[in-house]
């Protein structure tokens, strides 16, 4: 009796042990699978404070992994930058708070930086699959890429209005504005090399080139550390970033700088050299004249070169002395109208006549050449506007060219559904396209 209840402990001891073997396998399947979507913190320089809702309030330190849902706040004069799985970095700037949201796996991750101030650089190494997403948001805009280098700036504008301002230095960033309905706006792509405003009221500015010499210094090193590392950043070079990070004027600002500080004395000079050629023109014309009354007719261009300007020197305030008035009054002989001036180009007719020819004015056209110009020039191709609808309001628009084919956008209304559309379909006329 006593061996069958020994054999009973045993074989219950046993099935507790593969039960807590079985509960440790699943839990360490369950953990690798979290772990994927890791958040490091891999470089703090001064200090940035993590807040969490399940411990609190804790120091951003190296090599710390934050959680989904953590908030980040970094102190003045301070930076940091997180690596999100193998292939995601962010990098910090001074005075900047923002949450980070990292779920699903590497075919379906979810990426979402909240920005709420300051300023993030955003690189994303390798293109995101089908099934991923990677998005920035401000409280007035929305922005997703699938593999790029861009930085978000949130910054306050005279009228105390918090604005965003994106700058695109690899692939593309499509960008949405929140209306102050609490709606989209229209998608905009922004290439490389250039940055987009998104003002607080929903409204954007042009797309337009990146004024590389406006960023921060923070944001210069950041660009010139990855250039440095192997990415390419559209628009400027390596070289200039340098000298933009160590605070050095580029040649174009230098030689500007040079310009404004000698301005006016080259200003004087001028008016100075054109005085002094003014007095040599008379003192020529003078002799001239003489030459011809001695001669008793007058060439039809005088062999006479030109003396130098007098040997005097004017001083500033003071003009160079000119010739007494009675021969400086001396008429010059004057060639006929109809002989031209063949050292202008000109064919006959008076000057303002010829000035007009060579000038091509429209005076001179006939009414058939400017049909055939009008003829000429480019039609501005007609288009036709695209709006993508959800659950009753306007998601998104678009505007296409007549012919040309509509991309579907960039961000996603749901995570579950597809527009009802075929987007091989050339555009004809305006549409509209419904999730469902």
């Amino acid at each position: 009796m006593q061996k069958m209840m020994s054999n009973k402990k045993i074989i219950i001891c046993a099935c507790a042990a593969v039960a807590v073997i079985a509960v440790a396998v699943i839990a360490l399947l369950t953990n690798k699978e979290e772990a994927f979507r890791s958040i490091l913190v891999y470089d703090v320089d001064g200090s940035a404070v993590i807040e969490r809702e399940s411990v609190g309030t804790m120091n951003a330190a190296e090599n710390l992994y934050l959680e989904s849902g953590d908030r980040v706040s970094v102190a003045s004069d301070s930076s940091m930058r997180m690596k999100l799985d193998d292939d995601k970095y962010v990098m910090a700037e001074a005075d900047t708070v923002f949450s980070v949201e990292a779920e699903g796996t590497g075919e379906d991750s979810k990426t979402r930086i909240s920005l709420e101030q300051g300023a993030i650089t955003n690189e994303i190494k390798h293109p995101l699959s089908e099934g991923a997403q990677y998005e920035t948001s401000t409280p007035n805009s929305v922005m997703a890429v699938r593999g790029t280098i861009y930085r978000v700036e949130l910054y306050v504008d005279e009228n105390g209005q918090q604005n965003t301002k994106l700058c695109c230095f690899q692939g593309k960033v499509a960008t949405k504005p929140v209306l102050p309905d609490g709606n989209y706006g229209e998608e905009t792509l922004v290439p490389a090399g250039s940055e987009l405003t998104v003002y607080r009221d929903g409204t954007m500015s042009d797309v337009g080139d990146i004024a590389y010499d406006e960023l921060p210094v923070q944001a210069v090193e950041n660009l010139l550390d990855m250039m440095e590392n192997g990415q390419e950043v559209t628009g400027i070079s390596v070289e200039e970033l340098a000298q933009l990070a160590s605070g050095e004027e580029t040649a174009g600002d230098t030689s500007k700088s040079g310009g404004d500080q000698t301005g006016q004395p080259e200003k004087e000079q001028a008016e100075s050299s054109e005085e002094t050629a003014a007095a040599a023109d008379v003192v020529a014309d003078t002799q001239i004249h003489t030459k011809i009354d001695v001669a008793g007719n007058a060439p039809a261009k005088p062999s006479i070169e030109k003396p130098q300007a007098p040997a005097m020197k004017p001083t500033t305030g003071q003009q160079a002395p000119l010739p007494q008035a009675p021969v400086v009054n001396q008429p010059k002989p004057v060639q006929p109208a109809s002989t031209g001036n063949v050292a202008q180009g000109n064919t006959g007719g008076n000057g303002s006549q010829n000035e007009n020819a060579g000038n091509g004015s429209d005076e001179d056209k006939s009414d058939d050449d400017k049909k055939d110009e009008d003829k000429d020039k480019p039609s501005k191709p007609k288009t036709y506007k695209v709006t993508f609808m959800y659950e009753g309001k306007v998601f998104a628009t678009q505007t296409v060219k007549s012919g040309e084919k509509v991309a579907a956008p960039v961000l996603a209304p749901a995570q579950s559904g597809a527009w009802d559309f075929d987007f091989g379909t050339k555009i004809e006329a305006n549409v509209t396209v419904f999730w469902k």
